[in-house]
Formats: structure tokens, C-alpha cells, sequence
């Protein structure tokens, strides 16, 4: 007889309850469970692509294509040329002397003329002309206004403020080749008087060439004895350069106590310098010789470059005042004997580039 069913037995009960745990251990499963996270992959940069050889129309291309380079600057454009000395006048020509000897006789016989015709170029000077049409000499003045010589000269007003430059080469000779430097200031009452005047007269050995001036833009060269230059502004005539300097005209009233023209040589070669107040250098002075080579091992302390001569030895003391060397073989020979320092041999070079400059201009 079939048993009848009075409900759910013990095996069931069991069967439920582990599909009932079942279902509950099924999140917590999934959320116990260890993620795990996938290595970073490192990406290995791509090579670059093996360079081909550009082809022939390539090559055509970057050779016209236009350079990127940085532009050049432009040279700067040549400076001008310095302009070359004016030697066209004829005292302005670089010569020997044309003989030794002056005339002992007295002449008055030179005329004075003014290159003002050329002043736009500097040539504003006088000049020395003998009755044989000869240039014998050329002279000019610095007025004034400067540094040299602040105040100005003004004759309207009798103030003859000065400073006068006298190239001097009678009958183009040898013998008496010189400069003849003038102060001219006022005494104590304004007045400038003839016997105040402060006179230098300097002469400047080896004598090979004739005294010569040239001008250019703003200067003039003067051109030594010794084939040594000297340069003047050519407005002020102060001395700018070359182998002569100056200090400023002495303006002290007080005559006697006025110094001579304060103007130095600085060359090579030999000068003889005499001073005098209002009178003529050569005459009852002593002048003084210096050496711009002294001799070699000298010993003797300053007279190794200057000794001290009465006027009287070095000038005739009547007449024209003549030199008394008109060689200078005749004075070198003085000199050894007095001084023991002769003319010295200037440097050749120096005297051809002298001579050289009065046809071919600096």
C-alpha cells in the first residue's frame, strides 16, 4: 500500500540549503578574488628608415635652392687717399742750395709777396723774390686767438700780438740757411716797441736742402734743412707735429724777465741757437750748439749733447753777418774741436723721401 506524503524529509532540507549558501558565496566570491593588472608594455621607438641616395634631379634641386645662411655684412668702402702735397709754387719745390757762398755784400734787393690767391688751400704766406726772380726766402705769422697766443692782434688798436716765422736762405747758398723766431708783447704801458721784440735765431745741420713749404688741407709742411718736417695749421700757424714744438709767447710785461720764443728741436741733426732782446742774435751773444745724436759712451753728462760759443766765432760781426761756415765739412770740423760732437749723418732714406715728396706729393 503506497505511503503517503506528509511533507519535505531531511535530504530535502539539506539539498535547499546548499543551493541557499551556494547563492550568497557567489559575490563574496567575486569580490575576494585577486585582480591581477597586465605589465605596462614598453614601446620600442620605430628605426628610422634607412636614407636613400637622393636621385640626379633631387641633387639639381638643392644645389639651386637659395641658401639660408646668415647675410654678409659689407666691407667697409676704402678710406680716401690722403691729398698729396701742392708743390707747384716755387718756393714749395724741395732743392739743394746752388752754391756754398752767400755775398758778403749788403744788398736790399728781395720783394716781398702774399699767396693769398691760394688761401683756400693753406698757401697763405709771403714769400721772398730776389731782383734774378729767385726765391730766397718765405715767412708767416700766427696772429693770435689760440692756444699759442691767446690774444688777437689787432693793428687798428695798436696791438701787434704775434709769433713770426722767417725762413731766410740769401742767394740760395749754403752758407746762411736759417730761422729767425719773433715774439712780439706789450710792456708794462700797452706799448709794443721794436727794442722789446724777443729774437731767436736757430740754424739747422746737415745743410742739405733749401727750406720749402707745401700746403695741403688744414697744414703746411715746412720742409728743414736736415730733410726733417715740421707741420703748422694752416689758419692758426701754430706748430701741430714734425721735429719742432712750442710753448705759448711769454706775455710778461716786465721785459727782462720775458723768455725767448719757447720753440724746440727735437731731430736727428744739429742746431745753433742765439737770443737777444730788440737786437740781432749774431751780434755780441753767445749761442748755444745742441745734438739730437750725441756721440756714443759719452761721459761727460750734458756737454755730451751741448756746449755753449760766443756769437763771435760762428758770425761775422760787420756787414751782412754772414756765417762763417759755408760748408758744413768747415763746420764739422769746428764742432769736434769745440764740442766734441760733430754733424751727424741723418738717415739717407729720410733725406730721399724729402726730395722724392716735391714731385710725388705725401
Amino acid at each position: 500500500m503506497p505511503r503517503l506524503a506528509i511533507g519535505p524529509t531531511v535530504a530535502d532540507f539539506r539539498g535547499r540549503l546548499r543551493i541557499v549558501l551556494t547563492l550568497l558565496c557567489l559575490p563574496l566570491a567575486a569580490a575576494c578574488q585577486t585582480t591581477q593588472v597586465p605589465a605596462p608594455t614598453v614601446s620600442q621607438p620605430a628605426a628610422p628608415p634607412e636614407p636613400s641616395l637622393p636621385t640626379q634631379s633631387e641633387q639639381m634641386i638643392e644645389i639651386t635652392e637659395p641658401s639660408e645662411a646668415i647675410p654678409r655684412v659689407p666691407p667697409d668702402p676704402p678710406s680716401a687717399p690722403e691729398p698729396a702735397l701742392d708743390r707747384s709754387l716755387p718756393e714749395s719745390i724741395i732743392s739743394a742750395p746752388d752754391q756754398d757762398r752767400a755775398s758778403h755784400r749788403i744788398a736790399y734787393n728781395t720783394k716781398v709777396g702774399t699767396r693769398s690767391g691760394h688761401a683756400a688751400a693753406g698757401a697763405n704766406w709771403q714769400y721772398r723774390r730776389s731782383d734774378h726772380g729767385h726765391i730766397v726766402g718765405f715767412e708767416f705769422s700766427n696772429h693770435g686767438g689760440n692756444r699759442i697766443l691767446p690774444p688777437r692782434r689787432d693793428a687798428a688798436r695798436n696791438q701787434f700780438y704775434g709769433r713770426d716765422f722767417q725762413f731766410r736762405f740769401d742767394d740760395r747758398a749754403r752758407q746762411d740757411i736759417h730761422l729767425l723766431v719773433i715774439d712780439w708783447a706789450p710792456s708794462r704801458d700797452r706799448q709794443f716797441r721794436l727794442s722789446e721784440l724777443m729774437n731767436s735765431l736757430m740754424l739747422f745741420f746737415p745743410r742739405r736742402f733749401l727750406p720749402a713749404i707745401a700746403s695741403t688741407h688744414g697744414r703746411k709742411i715746412i720742409t728743414l734743412p736736415t730733410g726733417e718736417e715740421v707741420e703748422f695749421d694752416a689758419q692758426t700757424k701754430e706748430i701741430s707735429s714734425g721735429v719742432l714744438s712750442e710753448a705759448p709767447v711769454d706775455l710778461n710785461p716786465d721785459r727782462s724777465a720775458r723768455s725767448f720764443p719757447a720753440i724746440t728741436y727735437s731731430g736727428k741733426g744739429v742746431v745753433v741757437r742765439a737770443n737777444a732782446r730788440g737786437a740781432d742774435p749774431r751780434v755780441g751773444t753767445v749761442a748755444t750748439i745742441t745734438t739730437g745724436s750725441p756721440p756714443a759712451n759719452c761721459d761727460r753728462g750734458a756737454a755730451c749733447v751741448q756746449c755753449q760759443v760766443p756769437a763771435r766765432d760762428l758770425w761775422d760781426q760787420t756787414g751782412a753777418l754772414r756765417f762763417r761756415f759755408a760748408t758744413d765739412q768747415e763746420f764739422d770740423r769746428f764742432l769736434l774741436s769745440r764740442c766734441q760732437f760733430g754733424i751727424p749723418q741723418i738717415d739717407a732714406d729720410r733725406a730721399a723721401g724729402a726730395q722724392q715728396s716735391s714731385f710725388g706729393g705725401r
